[in-house]
Protein backbone atom coordinates (compact mmCIF):
# COMPACT_ATOMS: atom_id res chain seq x y z
CA UNK A 1 0.00 0.00 0.00
CA UNK A 2 3.15 2.50 0.79
CA UNK A 3 4.28 1.97 -2.89
CA UNK A 4 0.74 2.87 -4.39
CA UNK A 5 0.53 6.03 -2.26
CA UNK A 6 4.29 6.76 -2.85
CA UNK A 7 3.87 6.81 -6.54
CA UNK A 8 0.25 9.04 -5.94
CA UNK A 9 2.39 10.99 -4.26
CA UNK A 10 5.03 10.95 -6.95
CA UNK A 11 2.15 11.81 -9.95
CA UNK A 12 0.97 14.80 -7.82
CA UNK A 13 4.50 16.07 -8.07
CA UNK A 14 4.69 15.88 -11.25
CA UNK A 15 1.62 17.30 -12.28
CA UNK A 16 2.75 20.49 -10.09
CA UNK A 17 5.81 21.09 -11.91
CA UNK A 18 4.41 19.86 -15.46
CA UNK A 19 1.58 22.97 -14.50
CA UNK A 20 4.65 25.53 -14.03
CA UNK A 21 7.10 24.32 -16.55
CA UNK A 22 6.23 26.95 -19.47
CA UNK A 23 6.92 29.78 -16.57
CA UNK A 24 10.76 31.38 -15.64
CA UNK A 25 12.83 29.10 -13.18
CA UNK A 26 12.18 31.16 -10.01
CA UNK A 27 8.10 30.13 -9.97
CA UNK A 28 8.49 26.43 -11.01
CA UNK A 29 11.84 25.66 -8.51
CA UNK A 30 9.84 25.36 -5.20
CA UNK A 31 8.41 22.42 -6.95
CA UNK A 32 11.04 20.71 -8.28
CA UNK A 33 12.01 21.01 -4.75
CA UNK A 34 8.88 19.12 -3.74
CA UNK A 35 9.18 16.93 -5.90
CA UNK A 36 12.32 16.09 -4.83
CA UNK A 37 11.56 15.43 -1.12
CA UNK A 38 8.30 13.06 -2.48
CA UNK A 39 10.93 10.87 -3.83
CA UNK A 40 13.12 10.84 -1.18
CA UNK A 41 10.25 9.35 0.85
CA UNK A 42 10.71 5.74 -1.14
CA UNK A 43 9.37 3.19 0.99
CA UNK A 44 12.06 1.35 3.15
CA UNK A 45 14.49 4.06 3.08
CA UNK A 46 14.33 4.86 6.37
CA UNK A 47 17.29 7.70 6.76
CA UNK A 48 15.69 10.32 8.97
CA UNK A 49 18.68 12.76 7.74
CA UNK A 50 17.31 13.09 4.38
CA UNK A 51 13.72 13.28 5.75
CA UNK A 52 15.10 16.27 8.14
CA UNK A 53 17.38 18.10 4.93
CA UNK A 54 13.71 17.47 2.85
CA UNK A 55 11.39 19.24 5.34
CA UNK A 56 14.08 22.38 5.74
CA UNK A 57 14.49 22.32 1.70
CA UNK A 58 10.44 22.25 1.62
CA UNK A 59 10.57 25.10 4.43
CA UNK A 60 12.75 27.23 2.11
CA UNK A 61 10.46 26.22 -1.01
CA UNK A 62 7.61 27.43 0.98
CA UNK A 63 9.19 30.75 1.67
CA UNK A 64 10.86 31.30 -2.17
CA UNK A 65 6.81 30.29 -3.34
CA UNK A 66 5.24 33.23 -1.35
CA UNK A 67 8.17 35.58 -2.64
CA UNK A 68 8.44 34.61 -6.00
CA UNK A 69 5.41 32.31 -7.34
CA UNK A 70 2.79 33.00 -9.68
CA UNK A 71 0.70 35.83 -8.41
CA UNK A 72 -2.39 34.17 -8.42
CA UNK A 73 -1.44 30.99 -6.91
CA UNK A 74 0.85 31.30 -4.38
CA UNK A 75 -0.91 31.43 -1.10
CA UNK A 76 -2.44 28.33 -2.48
CA UNK A 77 0.91 26.27 -3.48
CA UNK A 78 2.68 28.06 -0.35
CA UNK A 79 -0.29 26.48 1.59
CA UNK A 80 0.51 22.85 0.00
CA UNK A 81 4.47 23.22 0.57
CA UNK A 82 4.24 24.45 4.14
CA UNK A 83 1.45 21.20 4.72
CA UNK A 84 4.34 19.28 2.95
CA UNK A 85 7.45 20.10 5.48
CA UNK A 86 5.50 19.41 7.97
CA UNK A 87 4.49 15.97 7.01
CA UNK A 88 8.03 15.45 5.85
CA UNK A 89 9.32 17.00 9.44
CA UNK A 90 6.58 14.64 11.55
CA UNK A 91 7.75 11.51 9.31
CA UNK A 92 11.16 12.67 10.05
CA UNK A 93 10.58 12.73 14.09
CA UNK A 94 8.23 9.65 14.10
CA UNK A 95 10.15 7.28 12.21
CA UNK A 96 6.84 4.96 11.04
CA UNK A 97 8.51 1.62 10.99
CA UNK A 98 7.04 1.47 7.38
CA UNK A 99 9.96 3.76 6.60
CA UNK A 100 12.66 1.85 8.14
CA UNK A 101 12.57 3.70 11.44
CA UNK A 102 11.69 2.53 14.73
CA UNK A 103 8.53 3.62 14.79
CA UNK A 104 6.47 5.62 17.47
CA UNK A 105 6.82 2.15 19.70
CA UNK A 106 10.46 3.14 19.73
CA UNK A 107 9.85 6.80 20.36
CA UNK A 108 7.09 6.42 23.09
CA UNK A 109 6.91 2.71 24.96
CA UNK A 110 6.76 -0.99 23.85
CA UNK A 111 3.13 -1.40 23.91
CA UNK A 112 2.27 1.43 22.00
CA UNK A 113 2.33 0.76 18.35
CA UNK A 114 1.67 3.17 15.29
CA UNK A 115 -1.67 1.36 14.28
CA UNK A 116 -3.20 2.75 17.45
CA UNK A 117 -2.11 6.69 16.18
CA UNK A 118 -2.87 6.02 12.38
CA UNK A 119 -6.48 7.65 11.81
CA UNK A 120 -5.31 10.68 14.04
CA UNK A 121 -2.07 12.58 12.13
CA UNK A 122 -3.56 11.82 8.57
CA UNK A 123 -7.30 13.35 9.51
CA UNK A 124 -5.77 16.40 11.60
CA UNK A 125 -3.01 17.13 8.67
CA UNK A 126 -5.68 16.83 6.26
CA UNK A 127 -8.71 18.51 7.98
CA UNK A 128 -5.67 21.56 8.40
CA UNK A 129 -4.88 21.74 4.91
CA UNK A 130 -8.22 21.65 3.73
CA UNK A 131 -9.69 24.72 6.07
CA UNK A 132 -5.94 26.42 4.94
CA UNK A 133 -6.76 26.16 1.19
CA UNK A 134 -10.44 26.93 2.09
CA UNK A 135 -9.03 30.32 3.91
CA UNK A 136 -7.04 31.28 1.00
CA UNK A 137 -9.80 30.73 -1.50
CA UNK A 138 -12.01 33.27 0.32
CA UNK A 139 -9.60 35.73 0.95
CA UNK A 140 -8.82 35.69 -2.75
CA UNK A 141 -12.36 36.00 -3.09
CA UNK A 142 -12.44 39.07 -0.59
CA UNK A 143 -9.58 40.77 -1.87
CA UNK A 144 -8.90 39.61 -6.05
CA UNK A 145 -5.46 40.11 -6.91
CA UNK A 146 -5.12 43.81 -8.67
CA UNK A 147 -2.35 42.50 -11.40
CA UNK A 148 -2.30 43.65 -14.64
CA UNK A 149 -0.49 39.92 -15.67
CA UNK A 150 -2.27 37.25 -17.01
CA UNK A 151 -3.57 34.24 -14.78
CA UNK A 152 -2.74 30.87 -15.42
CA UNK A 153 -4.90 28.98 -17.95
CA UNK A 154 -7.24 26.44 -16.77
CA UNK A 155 -4.67 23.73 -17.82
CA UNK A 156 -1.95 25.00 -15.05
CA UNK A 157 -4.59 25.76 -12.58
CA UNK A 158 -6.23 21.95 -12.97
CA UNK A 159 -2.45 20.08 -12.93
CA UNK A 160 -1.16 22.18 -10.01
CA UNK A 161 -4.51 21.91 -7.70
CA UNK A 162 -4.59 18.02 -8.77
CA UNK A 163 -0.90 17.28 -7.72
CA UNK A 164 -0.87 19.35 -4.51
CA UNK A 165 -3.80 17.27 -3.45
CA UNK A 166 -2.53 13.98 -4.70
CA UNK A 167 0.91 15.26 -2.34
CA UNK A 168 -0.61 16.27 0.28
CA UNK A 169 -3.05 13.65 0.54
CA UNK A 170 -0.81 10.77 -0.22
CA UNK A 171 1.94 11.64 2.45
CA UNK A 172 -0.56 12.26 5.37
CA UNK A 173 -1.66 8.86 4.52
CA UNK A 174 1.84 7.65 4.28
CA UNK A 175 2.78 8.64 8.17
CA UNK A 176 -0.69 7.25 9.32
CA UNK A 177 -0.53 3.84 8.22
CA UNK A 178 1.01 1.25 10.55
Amino acid sequence: MHEVLWVTGLVGGVLCLAGHLPSPVPQWLPHAVALACMAAMTPGAGDRGLWVAGAVALGGATLWELRAGCVFRRAAEAVNLAAMALLTAVTAVVGQSHHGGAGVAGLVSADFTPAELAPGPVLLSVACWSVARAGVVLVRQAWPPRITALPPGRRARLLGEAGGALMVTAMAVMLGLP
